[in-house]
């Protein structure tokens, strides 16, 4: 990553902030990759096959989602080949609109292809005057939210991911690759279980701890917009038959996991019996249930509530001890924000992690009484 294409990324993030958008910096794809027959590895081999610099998330008060992909790169030369390239990806991620975001010399003809392709072509120009046509009451320039526009610290928390514990590293993975290219359903069971598998490493006195801790929360709130659009949209008078079906990826796969939970039940009833869910749901489904019809009731919380999670992110990481209601002043939504403080008061709860993670949630996110 250079740091010209980081400028441009920045840049790229702060329009998408004016435009309303939570946004994520450098959102690598890739895929596992296995073993030829015969051979065995003793690491699991993956294969990057693309990566987005700028993936912008907005989502409307019905819970369907908006997003933007921005292609940012210095280099002037081979930008009608990569408009190409660009279509092909935004395609691939299902985006709603797709950006190419250049320092400059971009042709004629590749402005005109661009309109061919359904690309928005931008240079540093472009996105100025673009900024203008997206006032916003939020101070950008200054103060708690400017760390998410300074380039210097945006490579610093980018670069902190990569230098996590160690131990860490499977739940760092999967909130840089993993999550992307999951079947979307599965990521509601799978952010707890990847939390779960490192609950002991998890300290809430570190600052990048806490940083990862928020961006699972971030990923998690996502995954139950996600879900909440689905039951909206499938069977909203029965949101609980509904939350079961989108879990299993559908009706015939809910059933088939019930038929299979049959039969283990018969086979050895006292196992099954010993654990703390039913063979087919979690035991902290009810919590589930019950998150989703508090997003559901606030349907115009959602997107601040992403928003405040990745300045939380960026925050923690730049040691800066700022509450959200600090940070976006007049602009802030104790709901918003409360609703997200619940989302890690359930992560802390069924990934059984220390908690002063919701300690300090609530420090960040819950407005004080007056």
């Amino acid at each position: 990553m250079s740091e010209h294409d980081l400028g441009l990324k920045v840049a790229s993030r702060r329009l998408l902030w004016r435009m309303g958008f939570s946004t994520r910096v450098d959102v690598p794809l890739r895929a596992y990759v296995p073993a030829p027959a015969g051979r065995q590895r003793a690491t699991p081999r993956f294969e990057t096959f693309t990566d987005l610099d700028v993936l912008g998330i907005a989502i409307s008060p019905g819970f369907a989602l908006r997003t933007v992909i921005a292609d940012c790169k210095t280099t002037q030369r081979g930008s009608t080949e990569r408009m190409f390239w660009i279509r092909g990806v935004s395609d691939f991620f299902a985006a709603d609109d797709a950006w190419m975001v250049r320092a400059g010399g971009v042709t004629a003809a590749s402005r005109q292809l661009a309109s061919r392709l359904g690309i928005s072509v931008l240079e540093p120009a472009d996105l100025s005057k673009l900024e203008d046509f997206h006032p916003t009451g939020l101070n950008l320039d200054s103060g708690p939210l400017a760390i998410l526009f300074d380039q210097e610290r945006v490579g610093s928390a980018i670069k902190a991911f990569t230098t996590l514990d160690k131990r860490l590293d499977r739940l760092a993975e999967y909130r840089q690759f993993d999550y992307w290219v999951y079947e979307e359903h599965r990521n509601l069971l799978q952010v707890v279980a990847h939390l779960d598998q490192v609950s002991k490493h998890l300290d809430p006195r570190q600052p990048a701890h806490r940083a990862l801790f928020i961006d699972c929360a971030w990923l998690y709130s996502l995954s139950l917009a996600h879900a909440t659009h689905h039951v909206r949209a499938v069977n909203v008078s029965d949101l609980d038959i509904a939350l079961k079906q989108y879990l299993f990826g559908g009706q015939m796969a809910l059933q088939e996991k019930e038929q299979l939970a049959a039969v283990l039940q018969r086979l050895a009833p006292a196992t099954l019996h010993a654990t703390a869910d039913d063979g087919v749901l979690p035991g902290w489904y009810p919590q589930l249930l019950d998150l989703l019809i508090r997003h559901l009731r606030r349907p115009n919380a959602i997107n601040d509530e992403l928003r405040y999670a990745e300045w939380a992110v960026e925050a923690q990481l730049a040691k800066e001890p700022t509450t959200a209601a600090e940070a976006f002043g007049a602009a802030f939504d104790p709901i918003a924000a409360k609703i997200l403080a619940d989302v890690c008061g359930f992560l802390v709860t069924t990934a059984n992690l220390d908690p002063g993670f919701r300690v300090f949630a609530r420090t960040v996110f819950t407005q004080p009484q007056q």
